[in-house]
């Protein structure tokens, strides 16, 4: 027993010496574990080991780096920290070890610069087909080192991105900076998927060292068909497309004939354009939404539609609004009504209307002034226009409109024609243009200029009396079938004509309320005040011309006054 522990003893001993003189391994001359340092362009902290049996030195001769520690014996480990370049170019530098004034060993650092790059943090991108307003956007963050633009490569339609302005500030050199790019997009209306590749190249033109794209992939749209089906989704899409919050218009649990907003069309009904149109849309109406947009592209599937009705638009004096191309492609389009909406420009398209429409309501939209493509010509059966309080902002003095401000409709008849063309539309029956912005006087016609005739006996055949006084006296023939004519509340002066004033219709048109009364301490564009110089203080002189009318008119005349 003695014995082993007297081996074991030695054994222990043995491991002692053994591992004391590992420990003490004795250092000769000077090395480093490492020839050269590869830095990345937004440098780093790299480290290098050095073993030396005597005293040395760290030098380095630029600012952008820095051993630590700089000087040591033995084994050391020092921390080699790089700053960030700001140059596209490589940089290269040396790290030099001395000892006694010698050098023991040279460090090689090579430093890349950054290259010429506009960075996404996307390269691809999925929409969908359709979303609200506010949720037709999406943001890129994007790093770059340049000034870029983006340009935008469609698959099929066009235009349906729309890149905002950005701010970038490059105060770093070649150091990349972030910027934001925010990107809008419009629905898809077809059923197949559409893509659009977004290139961001450098703004001076230079080459970068990759391309620099975004692909953009909007998923299709519902397939909408011909029938009635196709009718009941193209009033879904409207609907969330207008945004709007009319309660219990529509119901998806139940048919489309219990949806408040729709009427369809029966086997029974007296104009049914075809008996394919039974069951199919054949008015809607919905209010109250919020779009900055023309209407919904899916009117143009409820192929049957005889009569729309839209209004109620939020914000509406601060919108500009396209009716869009979708509507003028309706055939049996009788009644239109788009009012309060936001209205600002209609297609000229819009006249392809003009073979069925008979009703147009564009009242208190943004209209700077009459359409040009509401013509006689264009709209021959058109019986009812309103146009009323196209107002963008309420003015009592014209003279503090400035030159090119979009006040609303606003026409001085001694500068255009415009009022004189809807007085000589001939079959217009009602005609609004109330709260409006027309100034100067109501247009003057003479019999034999601009087909202007006077009437004759066969005009009042239908009448039940003969107006003798207007064939006698030569009377133009202005508005012949007009039942309701409002001009009041607008900016007109001077004196009213003869063919207002005498008028075969002109008590129907209550024109004590509906036209003499124009704005409320109105001043026009030349400061003069606004109002009548002939205006009537009775209707006695009507009826002296009209003594047939004095037994329909005289008693509503007595209560008026």
């Amino acid at each position: 027993m003695r014995k082993l522990f007297t081996y074991i003893s030695a054994s222990i001993a043995l491991l002692m010496v053994a591992s004391c003189t590992n420990d003490t391994t004795k250092i000769d001359g000077f090395e480093a574990d490492t020839t050269s340092i590869e830095a990345l362009a937004s440098g780093g902290e790299y480290s290098i080991v050095i073993r030396s049996d005597r005293e040395w030195t760290a030098q380095a001769d630029v600012p952008w780096l820095m051993v630590s520690p700089a000087n040591g014996r033995g084994e050391v480990r020092c921390k080699v920290r790089i700053d960030s370049t700001l140059v596209n170019d490589a940089r290269n530098t040396k790290i030099r070890f001395m000892s006694e004034g010698f050098i023991m060993q040279e460090v090689d650092v090579n430093q890349e610069g950054y290259a010429r790059a506009i960075t996404p943090d996307k390269g691809e991108v999925e929409i969908a087909a359709s979303a609200t307003r506010d949720a037709r956007h999406f943001d890129i963050d994007i790093s770059t080192n340049v000034e870029f633009d983006v340009e935008a490569e469609y698959e099929g339609e066009e235009g349906w991105l729309t890149v905002d302005d950005y701010t970038l500030t490059l105060d770093r050199g070649a150091r990349p900076r972030t910027t934001t790019l925010g990107i809008a997009w419009k629905m898809n209306h077809a059923p197949e998927e559409r893509v659009a590749i977004l290139h961001l190249k450098a703004r001076n033109g230079e080459a970068l060292d990759s391309p620099a794209t975004i692909v953009v992939r909007q998923t299709a749209a519902p397939l909408i068909e011909d029938n009635r089906q196709g009718d009941s989704l193209a009033v879904v899409a409207i609907f969330n497309k207008l945004e709007c919050w009319s309660e219990g218009a529509i119901s998806t649990t139940e048919g489309m004939h219990r949806w408040e907003c729709v009427r369809l069309w029966e086997a029974t009904d007296a104009t049914l354009p075809a008996k394919e149109a039974v069951g199919r849309v054949r008015d809607i109406e919905l209010s109250y939404f919020d779009t900055y947009e023309g209407i919904p592209y899916e009117i143009k599937y409820l192929k049957y539609l005889e009569t729309i009705s839209l209004f109620g638009n939020v914000n509406t004096m601060l919108k500009s609004i396209d009716l869009g191309e979708e509507i003028c492609t309706l055939e049996y389009l009788k009644a239109l009504r788009v009012a309060a909406f936001g209205l600002s420009s209609i297609p000229e398209s819009f006249k392809n209307l003009g073979d069925t429409l008979e009703e147009l309501d564009l009242n208190s939209n943004n209209f700077d002034g009459i359409p040009a493509v509401l013509t006689e010509e264009n709209f021959p059966h058109l019986k009812t226009l309103d146009l009323t309080a196209n107002r963008r902002n309420i003015l009592s003095d014209l003279r503090k409109a400035a030159e090119g401000d979009k006040i609303g409709m606003h026409h001085n008849t001694a500068k255009d024609d415009a009022l004189e063309r809807l007085l000589l539309w001939e079959n217009l029956e009602e005609l609004s243009l109330s709260y409006d912005y027309f100034e100067g006087a109501i247009p003057d016609f003479k019999v034999g200029e601009k087909g202007v005739r006077a009437y004759t006996d066969e005009d009042f055949v239908e009448r039940g009396d003969t107006l003798a006084w207007a064939v006698q006296r030569g009377l133009p023939r202005v508005l012949p079938n007009m039942r309701s004519l409002r001009l009041n509340l607008n900016f007109l002066s001077g004196e009213l004509p003869e063919w207002l004033l005498y008028h075969p219709r002109l008590m129907e048109w209550s024109p004590e309320n509906l036209i003499y009364i124009q704005q409320e301490g109105g001043v026009d564009s030349n400061g003069n005040r606004v109002g009548f110089s002939n205006e009537p203080t009775s209707r006695e002189y009507y009826f002296q011309a009209y003594p047939l009318m004095r037994g329909r008119y005289e008693f509503n005349d007595e209560i008026e006054e």
